[in-house]
Formats: structure tokens, C-alpha cells, sequence
């Protein structure tokens, strides 16, 4: 089979919330809450640690099964694990005994797909992200932030129409993060996959996001979205912007208002 391109995919959430567990052990994970993403958006859930927004992200990749509401994607209801997704967690989800090309390859494997009709995309893939020369490497050979770069590659190579990532950058020092950073605006600019971004640092939320949902500690809800009208591509020098300045203060006394800034 040829490759193709996706289409970007829209989601909507509504009145979705999570439990788990029952009785006097049970824990009120998120919600209710209501969203909806239209097709090419960039859009990060931003709250503190146990908030719910990986919970959030799970739910829409059909990982975790919801306790109520209903999540579409392209109008489709969620109800099983999707196959046109990519997703990208913190810690790499490389298998060791495979070169970089042949973790890249899996993902094409798994879905039925002709590795070599995608040999040029994969070229071009680890050539946007600076592994030219590695594809032969086994992960143990690579740095965290190399290792990374391969995941993100292994998350979007079928042309996923939503691409869910999971804090990814969250274990990685400062220069890594940014150069990673700077690789997936460039794919997201590229190709305009639907992308959902779970972290709890704002700076990083502004800097890639079109819009951002602010969550709650637990149990998370959708508190605020807040558009960010910041012009493409960002780099560092945005961060020194009055706008980046506006954005970030208003975001940082919403957290002051929960009590966790």
C-alpha cells in the first residue's frame, strides 16, 4: 500500500468524567468537562501534576474507557483503541532490539503497511529532525533527546490526522527540550496534524500552542481556553514579547487562584 496523507482530524468532548475505583476508594479523575478541537489545531492541556490531563488524552486515543459523556473524532464516536492516532509519551516507546529505521518501520508494521512505499517519508522524517547518519543505531546508541526525536518520528509516520503527546519532553534537560521542541513545530507546521499537548509548563504551552485549556487540580475540568495570537514560527525570542509576557502572567494567576503557584 502507497502512503497517503491524512486529513486533519476535529474532536469534540462532551460532558466527558472519569472515575476509577468504586465505593470509599473511588477517585474523581476529571471532569465533567467540554471541548472541541477544529481540524490543525495545535492545542496543550496545561494543569499541575494529577490533574487528569493525560487521563483526558487517553480517553480521546480510546486507551481509557470514559466513566460518561462521549468523545468523536471526525465525527466518529470513541469507543476502542484508535489506529489513525500517533502518540508520543515521556519516556520512549522504542523496543531495543530495532535499529532507529526498523522502530520507525514497527509503527508501519502494525497497521498492515508497506514499509518500503514510506522509505522516502522516513528519510525525510529523520532528516527534519537531525538523525541522518543514526538510522542504524540502536536506541542504547542514542541520547535521551535522540531517542526522543526518533519516537516523534515513530508517532507520525503513518500521517496521522491527530497526533496526542504526552508530556514528551518533560524528562529532558533545557537544550534538548528546546531543539525537540523546535522539531515538532516544524513537523506540526510541515503536515498540520490535529495535535493535543499534555504539560504543566506554560511557557512550553505558549510557545507551540494555538489555543490553550487550562485544567483544574483534581478533579480536572476545562476551566479557561485561552487563544494565543503569537505569530509562526516561535522561537526563543518570542518568550521576550509583550504578548508572551500578557499571556503567561494571566495564566500564571489562574494557578495562583487554585492555590498552586
Amino acid at each position: 500500500m502507497s502512503p497517503t496523507t491524512a486529513t486533519s482530524a476535529s474532536i469534540e468532548i462532551r460532558a466527558v468524567r472519569k472515575l476509577f475505583g468504586s465505593g470509599a476508594g473511588e477517585v474523581h479523575a476529571f471532569g465533567p468537562s467540554d471541548l472541541r478541537i477544529a481540524p490543525g489545531e495545535f492545542v496543550s492541556l496545561l494543569g499541575p501534576s494529577g490533574c487528569g490531563k493525560s487521563t483526558l488524552m487517553l480517553m480521546i486515543a480510546g486507551l481509557l474507557e470514559r466513566t460518561d459523556g462521549e468523545i468523536f473524532v471526525n465525527r466518529d464516536i470513541v469507543d476502542a483503541p484508535r489506529t489513525d492516532v500517533g502518540i508520543m509519551f515521556q519516556d520512549s516507546t522504542l523496543v531495543p532490539w530495532r535499529s532507529v529505521r526498523g522502530n520507525v518501520e514497527l509503527q508501519l508494521e502494525l497497521r498492515g503497511l508497506d514499509t518500503a512505499a514510506y522509505r522516502d517519508r522516513i528519510d525525510d522524517l529523520l532528516h527534519s529532525v537531525h538523525l541522518d547518519g543514526f538510522e542504524d543505531r540502536s536506541p542504547y546508541e542514542l541520547s535521551g533527546g535522540m531517542q526522543q526525536r526518533a519516537a516523534l518520528c515513530q508517532a507520525i509516520v503513518h500521517e496521522p490526522g491527530t497526533l496526542l503527546l504526552d508530556e514528551p519532553l518533560g524528562k529532558l534537560d533545557a537544550m534538548t527540550r528546546e531543539r525537540i521542541r523546535a522539531d515538532l513545530q516544524d513537523l506540526w507546521m510541515r503536515r498540520r496534524p490535529t495535535v493535543v499537548f499534555v504539560t504543566h509548563s506554560i511557557e512550553e504551552a505558549i510557545q507551540l500552542s494555538t489555543r490553550i485549556c487550562v485544567i483544574t487540580p483534581r478533579p480536572g475540568r476545562i476551566d479557561h481556553v485561552i487563544d494565543v495570537d503569537l505569530p509562526w514560527p516561535r522561537g526563543l525570542e518570542v518568550r521576550r514579547s509583550d504578548a508572551f509576557v500578557s499571556c503567561l502572567a494571566r495564566i500564571q494567576e489562574i494557578f495562583h487562584g487554585y492555590g498552586v503557584l
